[in-house]
């Protein structure tokens, strides 16, 4: 089985950079990895571009133009563009434990949603990590949330929530997103555009698995983005919940191409 690892980012050159290092330490890499850009500038680009000599995997950019927040529709580009039959997404702010990629692969099944955890890091910890070119990141990931504990008794015996859901760590089998038609473009500033796909992937019969102990990441601090659209994807959201099945939208994957 393939996988594709997703990056979402948004012109954040340092902490992309430093996922990519947590990348190209895996234990085991990822056949494919598609950055999924919601409209950075041309520095990004040049980024990419290097770490395409250095990465030893298939790496690819696929960019929107910047008319705001819309994660949803730079993910499902790279949905679109991706080759793998696995799919983890992460957000460009998350930094990869060295057996995060290896324990995914562990855990996923078809039918099935892992959903990794997170430690957040503070903005002192944030700071001294990109602000100096450190040779390891190992330090971010100590603490009972990186255990390496793949085999955890009892894991896929106690079904997980939609609203435990974020995607800045989870995987799903691409055959399971695109049944659901991937994540619903109508959701555009911040918040909700995640919650919605895992409502849709549990009424589609997908069971949502806890990657807790095995697949972890370690979140750089940063301002929160605003919350100006909130309220209306709460509202997007709570239709979505109340439907008594899945059922089609038409603003869900409608970038059946991919632009950069």
């Amino acid at each position: 089985m393939k996988t594709t690892l997703i990056i979402t980012t948004y012109n954040w050159i340092p902490a992309l950079d430093a996922v990519l290092r947590t990348v190209s330490d895996q234990t085991r890499l990822p056949e494919e990895v598609i950055v999924a850009d919601d409209g950075s500038s041309v520095e990004t680009r040049k980024l990419i571009n290097e770490w395409q000599l250095r990465l030893n995997c298939v790496l690819i950019h696929v960019w929107q133009a910047d008319v705001g927040f819309r994660a949803a529709r730079a993910r499902n580009l790279a949905v679109n563009k991706a080759s793998g039959e696995h799919l983890i997404f992460v957000d460009g702010d998350c930094l990869l434990p060295p057996h995060f990629v290896e324990n995914h692969r562990r855990l996923i099944r078809p039918g099935s949603l892992i959903s990794g955890g997170r430690v957040l890091l503070t903005g002192y910890q944030t700071d001294a990590l990109l602000g100096s070119r450190v040779e390891s990141y190992s330090k971010v990931f100590t603490g009972p949330k990186h255990l390496n504990l793949w085999w955890l008794p009892l894991r896929n015996r106690i079904p997980l929530s939609w609203r435990g859901v974020r995607t800045c760590n989870i995987s799903i089998l691409r055959q399971d997103v695109l049944a659901v038609e991937g994540f619903d473009e109508a959701y555009t500033g911040w918040g909700k555009e995640d919650s919605d796909l895992a409502v849709r992937l549990e009424k589609f019969g997908v069971q949502i698995v806890s990657g807790r102990f095995a697949a972890c990441v370690s979140h750089l601090f940063h301002k929160e983005q605003p919350r100006s659209a909130l309220e209306a994807n709460d509202v997007a959201l709570a239709e979505v919940v109340a439907a008594s099945s899945w059922k089609p939208k038409k603003s869900c994957l409608r970038s059946v191409y991919y632009e950069g």
